[in-house]
């Protein structure tokens, strides 16, 4: 809080809200959230969809899904 404050020019006791907004900087909650998105576009392969497991019906044919290894098989 101490550096956006200093480069922003804001008092002490100013809320941090604006202050990301007006040097449009992420909080570390939302560039985690990117960073898996980013990850999740970048590697669609390591991911299965609901309706690759499930089928035509499912609810959740769009929910993605990290595929089970069987601990045996990736050692080998």
């Amino acid at each position: 809080m101490r550096v956006k404050g200093i480069m922003s020019g804001a008092e002490r006791r100013a809320s941090c809200r604006g202050l990301f907004r007006k040097l449009e900087i992420l909080p570390v909650q939302c560039q985690y959230i990117l960073s898996l998105m980013l990850f999740i576009i970048d590697n669609p392969n390591n991911f299965q969809t609901g309706l690759e497991i499930h089928g035509l019906h499912a609810k959740s044919k769009n929910k993605l899904f990290i595929p089970i290894a069987n601990f045996t098989s990736v050692q080998k």
